[in-house]
């Protein structure tokens, strides 16, 4: 039973190699898995919750795998660990050709570049999931210490010239200035 998430994703990929190898598409010896943040899309809205590098980028050779600790359910890591393999099974192929090919074989459905788990990938492997056991890690919130803005500038201009200035709402709400090129009552 894993005692940590690495081992939890190392188990996986060691239960995984005979079904990538039985699909045609046989895993590389040497990969690495972890949970971390995948480069610095991780903390943007439209995150990204894998990673996969070439063998040529590790110092030791080593393919390397990133899953995003803002997931946490076993299936969706699970989806994201096979996505991020298939690419190790097809280094040259990016999300088309094998890669496509790939994870066609390997249940996982929607686009090359954003797949998602459906029925198919759920009922194949369910049991190798709840074998391993839970994913031994609880939701990052990377949003929980995000501040909100405060204030935001609203643009204010004249009609007539253009002449362009920037307020508050609140100085928005009790009535907008005259343009001191023309007279003219600005407007938002």
């Amino acid at each position: 039973m894993a005692i940590n998430r690495e081992e939890w994703l190392t188990e996986a990929v060691s239960e995984l190699r005979g079904i990538f190898h039985a699909s045609g598409f046989p895993l590389p010896d040497n990969i690495r898995v972890t949970c971390g943040f995948p480069s610095k899309h991780a903390r943007s809205l439209h995150r990204a919750i894998g990673e996969y590098h070439k063998a040529s980028a590790s110092a030791d050779g080593t393919h390397e795998i990133l899953i995003s600790p803002v997931i946490d359910d076993p299936f969706e890591v699970f989806g994201v660990l096979v996505h991020e393999l298939a690419h190790s099974a097809t280094p040259e192929c990016g999300h088309r050709g094998k890669f496509v090919e790939c994870i066609d074989k390997l249940w996982l459905e929607g686009k090359p570049s954003a797949t998602k788990i459906g029925n198919a990938f759920r009922q194949n492997f369910g049991g190798l999931i709840e074998g391993l056991g839970a994913y031994p890690h609880a939701r990052l919130n990377v949003n929980a210490d995000r501040k909100v803005q405060g204030t935001r500038m609203l643009k204010a201009s004249c009609p007539h010239c253009n002449y362009t200035i920037r307020l508050s709402s609140k100085w928005a709400s009790l009535g907008l200035p005259v343009c001191p090129v023309d007279g003219h009552q600005l407007s938002l």
